[in-house]
């Protein structure tokens, strides 16, 4: 049922212009699946786990492990082998979800794809 309604919020994302993700919103888009983002330096998965734990795969070779939580309207991410209170907010377009710092609005990447799970074993 997760991923109909991972499809359905994903296709009202489409319809929609340049808006920022709710809470709610990233609840059902991040808890218990894999996040596969476009960084600069190549394609990176993150997990986020429904018990609050985080991990990700960077293109570099580095693997973060960590906790995240919803926070401010968008996440925080405090890595335990990386950066801590690393927090994002989500935006929605035509073109898909982009994620930028929350800090200074940097980009950080955008969203190719979604997978139920933890699909990379991280």
């Amino acid at each position: 049922m997760r991923g109909l309604a991972m499809v359905s919020l994903l296709a009202a994302t489409a319809a929609q212009a340049d808006t920022q993700m709710s809470e709610p919103q990233l609840d059902a888009l991040l808890t218990g699946n894999t996040v596969y983002v476009a960084t600069p330096g190549g394609e990176a998965p993150v997990f986020y786990g429904a018990d609050g734990r985080a991990a990700a795969n960077l293109p570099n070779g580095v693997e973060l492990r960590g906790t995240w939580a919803l926070k401010d309207g968008g996440y925080c991410v405090d890595w335990t082998n990386g950066p801590q209170n690393s927090c994002t907010r989500v935006v929605k377009s035509a073109t898909g979800l982009a994620m930028f710092d929350q800090a200074d609005d940097a980009p950080r990447g955008s969203v190719v794809r979604i997978v139920p799970g933890n699909a990379e074993d991280l």
